[in-house]
C-alpha cells in the first residue's frame, strides 16, 4: 500500500479525528486485530459474530497507529490517547477510502464477476498478465464489500493491473464493488441460478452481475461469454467496447477443438493459437478463454501466450485431486449452485475409475423458494449418470437422495447425513480402493472436513500397510 496521511484518510471518509496529531502516516490497512502490522490502521468493523470495536487495544498493543471507529463508541481509558477517526459506518467508510485509494493509481484493474468461476478466472488471469507487467490481485475468494477494499488497498503505483474478484447475494452490491475499484475491463463470467433467497430469481442474478457495467471506466471494456444467453442479453443493451468468448463462432476469442491431453485440454483458440491447459473440468476452459479475452482487450498479444498455462494450478478446493494410497479424492467443495453441481457430476461420471465412482453432496444454499426443486433436479441427474455411490450432506441435499433413488437409483446405494460430523469413520471405512469420490457442496457445509477424515483414514492404512 502507498503511504497515507490520517488527515487525508480521515477527508476521505468524511470523518473526524479525535487527535490533531495529522501528520500520522499510514502503512496499511486492516480490519483484522490478528493481523496487524506496524504503522496500520485498523477498522473495527462490526459483524455477525463479532464487533470489531472490541479489538481496538490488543490493535493498538500490535503496532497499530490509529483505528478507524463508529460515531457511536467510546473507547476504554487504555485507548482515550489512541488516534481514531470517528465515522457513522466503518464499511462504507472502508470502501469510501479504497475508493479515493484506487483513483490515485495509474493501475488498470480487472473487475470479474459472474455465478461461477471467478476466482479461477482471476487466478488464470493473474497468471497470463503477469507475463506482461507487474499484477496484483484478491487474496482467496476476497470479493465482497470487506474483501474488495482490502485488495484494492495491496495494489501499489509499480502495479501496472489489479485483479479484483466481485461476488454478490443481494442487489447492488456490485454496483458498490464496481465504484470502489472503477473498472477498466468488466467481466461476466456466467450467469446461473445461485443466492436466489436475496436475487429472487435468474433475471436478478443477471442484474445483480450486470451491475458491474455501471462504473465501468468511459473508455473500458466489457468482455463476456458468449454462450451464455444471460450475458448476451446483457452485452446486446451494452454500448461500449466489448469482447467476447466462447466456443460459438462469432466470439473473438473463439475455442475451436478441445482434446483431452494427460490430466487437462489441449485448445486450439482463434484458428491457429494452440496451447494446453493442465487443469480438470471442461468449464475451466470457460475461464481460460475469459483470462486471454482480458489480455486481448489490455492490447497483448494472445499469440505470446502459446505456453502461458504449463505451470497453473488450480485454487484449492476446486476440482482439488489427490491420490492417496489407491483412493482417489477429488475436493471441489468450495462453494456449489446447480450448473457447478452438474459440472462436477459430469466429470466424475465420465473419469476413469479403476473402482467405484462416489459423489459426496452437500447443500446448495441460498437458493430460496426454488431449493426443493433445484435439489431434486440434481439428485435425478445422479441417478442418470454413471455414479455407483451417492452420499448426501444437510437437509437441502436429502432431497437429492429422494429424488435419486424415486428415478431409480438403488436405495442400497444412497445415505443421507445431517451434516458433515455425521459422517463418521466408520462410514468411510466403506470406501474401498480403487474408489474415485468428488466431494461438493456450499461452502457453509464445510464439505472440507469429509474430504480430511477420508484423508486421515487412507493415511493411516498407508502407514499401517508401510510398517506390515
Amino acid at each position: 500500500m502507498e503511504t497515507l496521511s490520517l488527515d487525508e484518510i480521515a477527508k476521505a471518509t468524511n470523518g473526524k479525528l479525535t487527535v490533531d496529531d495529522s501528520g500520522i502516516k499510514i502503512k496499511s490497512i486492516s480490519t483484522d486485530s490478528r493481523n496487524i502490522q506496524k504503522g496500520a490502521l485498523f477498522f473495527a468493523i462490526k459483524g455477525g459474530q463479532h464487533n470489531g470495536h472490541a479489538y481496538i487495544p490488543q490493535a493498538k498493543k500490535d503496532g497499530a497507529v490509529g483505528a478507524v471507529v463508529s460515531c457511536q463508541f467510546t473507547p476504554d481509558t487504555e485507548c482515550m490517547d489512541f488516534p481514531m477517526i470517528r465515522v457513522p459506518d466503518t464499511t462504507i467508510a472502508l470502501g469510501d477510502l479504497a475508493k479515493y485509494y484506487r483513483h490515485k493509481l495509474g493501475t488498470k484493474i480487472i473487475g470479474i464477476t459472474g455465478t461461477n468461476g471467478k476466482t479461477t478466472t482471476k487466478e488464470m488471469t493473474h497468471h497470463v498478465i503477469s507475463h506482461f507487467g507487474s499484477v496484483a490481485k484478491s487474496p482467496k475468494s476476497f470479493n465482497n464489500c470487506i474483501g474488495v477494499p482490502l485488495t484494492i488497498f495491496q495494489i501499489e503505483k509499480h502495479h501496472q493491473y489489479g485483479v479484483v474478484e466481485m461476488g454478490t447475494n443481494a442487489p447492488g452490491e456490485i454496483r458498490r464493488l464496481s465504484e470502489i475499484s472503477a473498472p477498466d475491463i468488466a467481466v461476466i463470467t456466467n450467469i446461473s441460478k445461485a443466492h436466489l433467497e436475496g436475487l429472487g430469481n435468474i433475471n436478478g442474478v443477471a442484474m445483480a452481475k450486470s451491475e458491474i457495467l455501471e462504473y465501468l471506466n468511459k473508455d473500458g471494456t466489457f468482455i463476456y461469454n458468449m454462450d451464455n444467453p444471460w450475458c448476451v442479453t446483457i452485452a446486446d443493451n451494452f454500448y461500449g467496447k466489448k469482447i467476447s468468448f466462447g466456443f460459438n463462432p462469432s466470439s473473438q476469442i473463439c475455442c475451436r477443438n478441445v482434446t483431452k491431453k494427460n490430466i487437462g485440454y489441449s485448445l486450439l483458440i482463434n484458428e491457429n493459437l494452440e496451447t494446453y491447459l493442465p487443469v480438470m473440468g471442461y468449464h475451466n476452459i470457460y475461464n481460460c478463454l475469459a483470462a486471454f479475452a482480458i489480455c486481448h482487450a489490455l492490447g497483448h498479444d494472445i499469440y505470446h501466450l502459446k505456453d502461458a498455462f504449463s505451470s497453473f494450478k488450480l485454487p484449492s478446493m476446486r476440482i482439488e485431486r489427490e491420490q492417496i494410497g489407491k483412493v482417489t479424492v477429488i475436493n471441489d467443495a468450495y462453494n456449489a449452485n446447480p450448473v457447478s453441481m452438474r459440472t462436477a457430476l459430469q466429470y466424475l461420471s465420465e473419469y476413469a475409475s479403476a473402482g467405484r465412482k462416489v459423489f459426496i453432496c452437500g447443500d446448495m444454499l441460498e437458493l430460496g423458494n426454488e431449493s426443493g426443486q433445484l435439489h431434486r433436479e440434481i439428485g435425478e441427474t445422479v441417478a442418470h449418470l454413471d455414479i455407483d455411490l451417492l452420499w448426501t450432506v444437510g437437509k437441502h441435499a436429502s432431497e437429492i437422495a429422494d429424488a435419486a433413488t424415486s428415478s431409480g437409483m438403488p436405495k442400497s446405494r444412497v445415505h443421507s447425513f445431517k451434516d458433515a460430523e455425521e459422517v463418521s469413520l466408520r462410514e468411510i471405512n466403506q470406501i474401498e480402493e480403487n474408489d474415485t469420490i468428488l466431494i461438493k457442496g456450499s461452502r457453509g457445509m464445510h464439505m472440507e472436513r469429509i474430504a480430511e477424515k477420508i484423508r486421515k483414514i487412507f493415511l493411516n492404512r498407508l502407514s499401517v500397510n508401510t510398517c506390515v
